[in-house]
């Protein structure tokens, strides 16, 4: 992890965020680039009303941002190169800088209160985290110590590609804990066969056994999941502080392990190279299903 991107937007949570992104860039030796989001409503009421001192209130709001920057980094001993943008629609830039300088982590803020949806809701939270060509992290604006980094895996037996994603995000969550200095967590959730509504229907009545049958189901696919995550670990060769397989929905469980002081480390099927349509979808299934419901950061690994 050579080169980190952090992207500030002049709130109050840019000194949590960078101070996050500079423990990682520390015990990775990584460089750090900083990319300021600049935008006031006064670009939305030039195009509407239009007015003579256009140019020089924007380029005082400009101005103000630049010593929020310049303050900001004289904190953390002004060691990093850094550059502006200004407009609304700042996904793209941000994905071509990061392309541009090889970054291999975005880490960005989340503004919110309870949960992580509540950041995304405008299209360019999605675009960032679809387009970008490396892992994005968003960092909860709370500033309660990270304790632990969770890595979701999925134990399905599935294709060759979807296991090298979740290989992906083993690694990824690893070296985070390391850099972090807290413990890895390795979850995978299967269905809880008892309570699966899915499972009960094409099930013929078998009076007085039917609960037994799917109980011995239910043990047979966690042993087969908890086998899988261990012979997986062993492969990769990393070694978790907790491996462990849970039963039930993925998105609440996975948000029950992190809780609100963890980094859920999570794989998003999005390609590059598909259309926006289709990435979209294949987003949009179970990892948008966990960060809805996540309340710690979230690293999305594609």
């Amino acid at each position: 992890m050579k080169n980190i991107l952090v992207v500030l937007d002049g709130s109050e949570s840019d000194e949590h965020v960078l101070n996050q992104a500079v423990k990682v860039a520390d015990a990775r030796g990584s460089d750090i680039r900083l990319f300021m989001i600049v935008y006031d409503s006064i670009e939305e009421l030039n195009r509407y009303v239009g007015f003579d001192n256009y140019a020089e209130v924007k380029q005082a709001i400009l101005d103000e941002a630049e010593v929020k920057l310049r303050v900001l980094t004289d904190k953390f001993g002004d060691r990093f190169s850094s550059t502006m943008h200004w407009g609304r629609r700042w996904h793209f830039s941000v994905v071509v800088e990061a392309r541009n300088m090889s970054a291999d982590l975005i880490v960005k803020a989340v503004h919110r209160h309870s949960r992580i949806a509540e950041f995304l809701h405008t299209p360019e939270d999605w675009h960032l985290l679809r387009e970008a060509s490396c892992p994005v992290w968003l960092v909860n604006d709370s500033t309660d110590k990270i304790n632990k980094v969770v890595a979701a895996f999925s134990t399905l037996e599935e294709t060759p590609e979807h296991r090298q994603l979740g290989e992906r995000v083993v690694f990824k969550a690893r070296d985070l804990a390391a850099a972090l200095g807290v413990e890895l967590h390795v979850i995978s959730v299967i269905p809880d066969l008892l309570n699966s509504q899915a499972m009960i229907a094409p099930v013929p009545a078998m009076p007085g056994q039917f609960p037994y049958v799917l109980a011995d189901m239910g043990e047979e696919a966690l042993e087969r999941a908890q086998q899988i995550l261990s012979e997986s670990l062993a492969r990769i060769a990393v070694e978790a502080d907790v491996s462990e397989v849970r039963t039930g929905f993925v998105d609440t469980e996975m948000a029950d392990a992190v809780g609100a002081t963890g980094v859920l480390v999570i794989g998003s099927a999005a390609a590059r190279s598909i259309p926006g349509k289709v990435a979209a979808k294949l987003f949009g299934n179970t990892s948008e299903k966990v960060i809805h419901h996540a309340h710690g950061d979230v690293l999305v690994v594609h």
